[in-house]
């Protein structure tokens, strides 16, 4: 019963309501009538089932996603293949794949995740591969949650050692069976504890409420601990300094122990006595073993050496007392063997001086600096040259550093080149060193004369006239920037009405630049509006208002502000009616608004029962009269129900709240049924 009724919908509409003229194409022809409906229900574990009630199309094309509705859409002259499997039929993108492709009216879906929601819509087409003509307005949609489980296995870690235990954790499911059992925690909890001896690959079975099971494996690989010895180590004095570490065996492991770091040990750390030292190694699988040994620590003297003062070249050669205990001895640039210095000898520059004092075979030595003093050696490097407009900069290029600049447009270290003018100049660079020594070096810097830069006059446009080129800068070369400007082109959309300025920056061969603006107008463009498109009935009329504007060139040739639109020489459908308009800047704009002229008849489908619905067209609310109690129903031009109301007698009203268009009211008795088409204006 319910089959038939939707048929009789879909051949009323067909009839009564559409008027589609063809024109020779090599397209096929779009389908008149959508899908009317889409069913989908659970079916066995990971699977939905389909139902529809086909349009007019000769084949009709399932369109599935997971989690959110169908937001990608079949494009006209391209061929889709389905797949009942999820995931399998060609992706429209975002996860719009295509699972049905064919004239049935049902199909099974598998391959789903169990819990997750599916969202179902079905468009008519006809035509094949380059031909096909798809109807994607009016598509039926339907959802709902797959059956079955979806089930995910982890591990805390896919490889450890001998030794070590690991998680395994599964979900997804109601009930879960471990294997192997043996070295488990649990064989059923969805959490389990393992400490396998060898590699082992576990399985576990998942089970849902509704009987639906999955397996998943994983492989839990067991590695053995690394064979680690470390060799023995000699006694060491505790003044020798850090100590490198070695002996460990295989390289590449880590030391450790009191004093130890990053495999260097500090004596003075543990002390005189034994130590010991640890090298722990770790292999490729992250096993680790360590191995052990003691290495003596001997006390030594404790040698001290007081802070030399600084000398100049020219003083006389002097001996050195400054190391404790005395009675050792100084090694260094400039000193002989009776411990003498000669600043002479040593040369200008910082010198090393070494005492070494011995006790009981250990030694200890002390190191300190000792600066023979010269003049200060000066430089001053080339200066780049510079252009007139360059901002006041700080001067450099002077070493050492920390000395003054003088000269031409210098103050404070910096230099003016606005000041200077074009030309060359001398810096002098002064410096003088903590010992009071003094000198100085010069540089000069050239100062060039700025490019002349012309932009000529830019031509007025209208906001959507496009791009425009620009050339006018002069010299040719350089570069154009402003509201709107990409490379060497202004776009009126982007900068939009109103006057713009626009720079030309230009540099010349000594990278000097200099800059001229122009400005451009941007006219507006008319605001063309002729409204919503509107359905009128064969025998009545409707005005298409353009506006006000300076000039109008309408589709039909009229250019008029308004014109008259009826079916007069057209006859039933949809006509598309272009007003192109001008502004007083001779800017022009373009609207487009569709009228559709329709019979406004009334089809009677059952003629056991006998009703009455007027007025017809309507405007407020149409009245529905007949001699028995009834229901009504009334669908949209898409078929989807809008109103439904029951236990009427005589007479009903409603329409009050409806929009403009074209309705289907169906009225239901015990004696039977009946259909019309109505009209709200």
């Amino acid at each position: 019963m319910k089959t038939n009724f939707f048929s009789a919908i879909r051949n009323l509409f067909f009839t009564a309501v559409f008027f589609l003229p063809f024109l020779a194409s090599s397209a096929a022809q779009e389908p008149n009538f959508p899908t009317f409906s889409i069913s989908a229900t659970a079916g066995a574990c990971n699977e939905i089932e389909l139902s529809f009630f086909p349009g007019d199309g000769s084949r009709r094309l399932i369109i599935a996603c997971a989690g959110s509705p169908i937001s990608e859409f079949p494009v006209d002259g391209t061929n889709y293949t389905g797949g009942s499997i999820f995931g399998t039929g060609t992706n429209l993108g975002n996860g719009n794949y295509v699972v049905y492709s064919g004239s049935g009216n049902n199909t099974t879906i598998s391959g789903l995740d169990g819990g997750t929601e599916y969202y179902f819509a079905s468009f008519e087409f006809n035509g094949v591969g380059n031909n096909s003509n798809y109807l994607i307005t009016g598509y039926p949609e339907d959802n709902d949650i797959a059956p079955g489980i979806s089930m995910t296995v982890l591990s805390s870690s896919g490889d450890i050692c001998v030794g070590d235990s690991v998680q395994l954790q599964a979900s997804g499911a109601l009930t879960y069976l471990w294997s192997p059992s043996s070295g488990l925690s649990s064989a059923t909890d969805p959490i389990v504890s393992a400490i396998p001896a060898s590699t082992t690959t576990y399985t576990v079975t998942g089970t849902d409420a509704g009987g639906c099971q999955d397996s998943k494996t994983l492989t839990v690989i067991v590695n053995q601990l690394p064979l680690v010895t470390l060799g023995s180590f000699q006694s060491i004095c505790i003044n020798e300094g850090v100590f490198v570490l070695s002996g460990g065996n295989p390289v590449g492991g880590t030391y450790f122990g009191t004093g130890v770091s990053s495999g260097i040990l500090d004596p003075t750390i543990p002390g005189p006595g034994g130590n010991d030292i640890f090298y722990t190694y770790t292999d490729i699988h992250g096993c680790i073993d360590t191995a052990t040994r003691t290495i003596q620590i001997k006390n030594s003297p404790n040698v001290t050496l007081s802070a030399f003062a600084g000398v100049c070249i020219d003083e006389p050669a002097y001996g050195l007392t400054e190391g404790s205990p005395s009675g050792g001895d100084y090694t260094g640039t400039g000193v002989n063997a009776n411990d003498i210095f000669n600043p002479a000898n040593a040369g200008v520059g910082s010198h090393t001086i070494t005492y070494i004092y011995s006790s009981l075979g250990c030694s200890d030595t002390a190191t300190g600096t000792l600066t023979v003093h010269a003049l200060p050696v000066v430089s001053f490097s080339t200066l780049p040259a510079t252009c007139l407009n360059t901002p006041a900069y700080l001067l450099s290029g002077g070493s050492p550093s920390g000395g003054t600049y003088t000269g031409t447009a210098v103050s404070g270290n910096e230099f003016t080149p606005s000041t200077a003018g074009v030309g060359s100049f001398i810096i002098t660079y002064n410096y003088t060193n903590s010992n009071g020594c003094s000198a100085s070096d010069t540089s000069m810097v050239r100062v060039n004369g700025l490019p002349i830069v012309t932009f000529s006059t830019l031509p007025t446009v209208c906001q959507n006239t496009g791009p425009v080129a620009l050339s006018q800068g002069s010299p040719a070369g350089g570069t154009y920037s402003g509201p709107g400007v990409g490379g060497t082109t202004f776009y009126t959309g982007i900068a939009g009405a109103g006057t713009h300025s626009l720079v030309y920056t230009y540099h010349d061969a000594n990278n000097c630049s200099n800059t001229a603006t122009q400005d451009i107008i941007v006219n507006p463009i008319p605001v063309v509006s002729l409204g919503a498109d509107v359905t009128i009935c064969s025998d009545a009329s409707v005005v298409l208002n353009g506006g006000s504007f300076t000039t109008y060139a309408w589709s039909n040739g009229a250019n008029t502000p308004s014109i008259s639109i009826d079916s007069t020489g057209r006859g039933l459908g949809t006509f598309r009616f272009i007003l192109i308009a001008t502004n007083s800047f001779t800017c022009a704009n373009r609207d487009t608004i569709f009228v559709t002229i329709d019979p406004c008849n009334s089809v009677i489908e059952n003629d056991r029962i006998s009703f009455a619905a007027f007025p017809n067209p309507f405007s407020s609310n149409i009245v529905v009269k007949m001699n028995s109690g009834f229901e009504i129903y009334v669908y949209d031009i898409s078929g989807r129900l809008i109103i439904h109301e029951k236990d009427h007698f005589s007479e009903a009203q409603f329409g009050d709240d409806l929009s403009a268009g074209t309705y289907l009211l169906r009225v239901k008795t015990a004696q039977g049924e009946g259909s019309s088409i109505v009209v709200k204006q």
